[in-house]
């Protein structure tokens, strides 16, 4: 195991100790499901293989093969239509 060291202001301890004793816990255990938690809640979500399966095909119908890729002149127009569209009303 591996420690971590960090400083906190007394008042901001004594809040997370009395949470942790509310929620009968050590201040060490409290910490590290805070983390967790902070950590597990800015991961992206995963998908499954069915879910990526169903992503995909979805993508294909949108896209069917033999469809012609838009050229960049148009993607740009797109982009600008998109991001500015006052400058459509030009």
């Amino acid at each position: 195991m591996s420690r971590i060291h960090f400083i906190v202001k007394e008042i901001a301890k004594v809040r997370y100790q009395d949470q942790a004793n509310r929620e009968g816990k050590s201040l060490g255990q409290w910490m590290r499901e805070a983390a967790e938690e902070k950590l597990t809640a800015s991961r992206p979500e995963r998908f499954t293989p069915a879910e990526l399966r169903q992503f995909a095909a979805a993508c294909d119908a949108l896209h069917p093969p033999g469809a012609r890729e838009p050229d960049w002149a148009e993607v740009k127009r797109r982009l600008v239509e998109t991001r500015y569209p006052e400058r459509i009303a030009q």
